[in-house]
């Protein structure tokens, strides 16, 4: 916690997830007594590392090639096991 006002500030709390109340961002989080919560996400530093950017993927001729190849047998039907046999 890094807001100075709230009564954990200084602590660590795990944080299972996220959700949205009114607009505002909360973390659902442990409390200390195990109980669970819910704490504005700006009185934590959640956000304060650098954003990671995302890795781009170039594909070459031959690649994309590949990659139409495997897309179109995946959208082929499959035949079910032993359909079109005789008895």
């Amino acid at each position: 916690m890094t807001a100075t006002t709230h009564p954990l500030f200084g602590e660590l709390v795990r944080v299972s997830g996220f959700k949205r109340w009114n607009g505002v961002l909360l973390l659902v989080v442990a409390l200390p007594d195990g109980s669970p919560g819910t704490i504005r996400a700006d009185a934590t530093d959640v956000f304060a590392s650098a954003p990671v950017e995302p890795s781009r993927m170039v594909l070459d001729g031959e690649g994309l090639q590949t990659l139409r190849v495997l897309v179109s047998a995946l959208q082929r039907p499959r035949r079910a096991a032993g359909a079109g046999k005789g008895k």
